[in-house]
């Protein structure tokens, strides 16, 4: 069966049976949300160890690979508009990884993580200018709300407003997030999303590559260690959830999905938690609103407003009918 059946098939399932596809969707995407909130831990004591850009490197070339050996056959048959279109996304996914990595070394933890979470309201504003897609009023109100959330989630005692290189960097991040974002959503339906995905890591990798020597790191080979995080991260944290966004996004828009990607810090704070962190009342709080901006993001007001206005009206509709009936 030809990638173009097999992805047109997908499709006519999702359109006949929306209410089960929606929540296999969001189930998938919160799978990915939990790992990306679990790698945190090993990121941080990788680093350690050896330069970011060439644990990136690492990283994503580990995942380049196991992809390519495992979709070979569709790689055969990749086309020129997926090298240009997963080429696109590829150089926002490295400026997402480099800009924040980037940033950190001149700024807080909790500075970064709060400029970070910029890109939950930038996507839907991108959405609209890119791709002409309106959120609905509920999407909004979930936005604000996980906006919020993660607010407290990243601001502490010492945070203050001081906007110097370290900011500007963390919030360019925001940006190519954002962007990285809403171009799958755009492009991902038009090509193969496997062969899509397979580009952008590619070419995440090989930026990776020519930014050691610019970031004073050597082509040396870290320890052993490195070389173990590298490849779970890249196959467990790099491969399978880009495959998953890829196609997934096809089904459901941008805002949609910055939505359930905003419950990254909420796992992170889980796993610090397990490991010996201590959660907050505001860190609670946060994490509470952001679950209420995903439930809100479900809901229709207007179309619950007349459910609503229904029931109220149903019991005199059935008196009026009874009594027509003679009963």
């Amino acid at each position: 069966m030809s990638i173009e059946l097999e992805l047109k098939e997908e499709k006519n399932v999702v359109a006949h049976s929306p209410r089960g596809s929606k929540l296999q969707i969001d189930a998938l995407l919160i799978f990915i949300t939990l790992i990306w909130g679990g790698t945190f831990l090993v990121v941080q004591n990788t680093i350690k160890l050896t330069g970011p850009f060439t644990f990136l490197t690492i990283r994503f070339s580990f995942a380049a690979l196991a992809l390519m050996l495992i979709f070979h056959k569709r790689l055969a048959r990749i086309t020129r508009r997926e090298l240009i279109t997963g080429g696109i996304i590829g150089l926002f996914l490295f400026a997402t990884y480099a800009l924040q990595t980037c940033g950190l070394q001149y700024t807080t933890t909790s500075k970064a993580g709060f400029i970070t979470a910029l890109y939950v309201p930038l996507v839907p504003l991108l959405s609209i200018l890119l791709l002409r897609q309106w959120p609905t009023l509920g999407a909004i109100l979930g936005v604000g709300l996980s906006l919020t959330g993660l607010s407290l989630l990243s601001i502490n005692d010492q945070f203050n407003l001081d906007f110097g290189l370290g900011e500007f960097l963390v919030f360019a991040c925001a940006i190519t997030c954002s962007l990285h974002i809403v171009s799958i959503s755009k492009f991902a339906p038009k090509v193969d999303a496997i062969n899509l995905a397979i580009v952008q890591i590619t070419v995440t990798a090989l930026l990776s590559l020519m930014a050691m020597p610019l970031a004073g790191e050597p082509f040396a080979l870290p320890p052993l260690p490195v070389w173990g995080s590298a490849f779970f991260m890249g196959l467990i944290a790099t491969s399978f959830p880009l495959v998953v966004m890829n196609r997934v996004q096809q089904f459901i828009s941008s805002t949609r999905a910055t939505l359930i990607y905003a419950l990254e810090p909420v796992f992170a704070g889980f796993f610090g938690y397990l490991s010996g962190e201590l959660l907050t009342m505001q860190a609670l709080l946060g994490c509470a609103l952001i679950f209420m901006g995903m439930i809100m993001a479900e809901l229709k007001p207007r179309e619950l407003w007349q459910t609503l206005s229904l029931r109220k009206r149903a019991p005199t509709i059935l008196t009026v009918e009874s009594v027509a009936v003679g009963e």
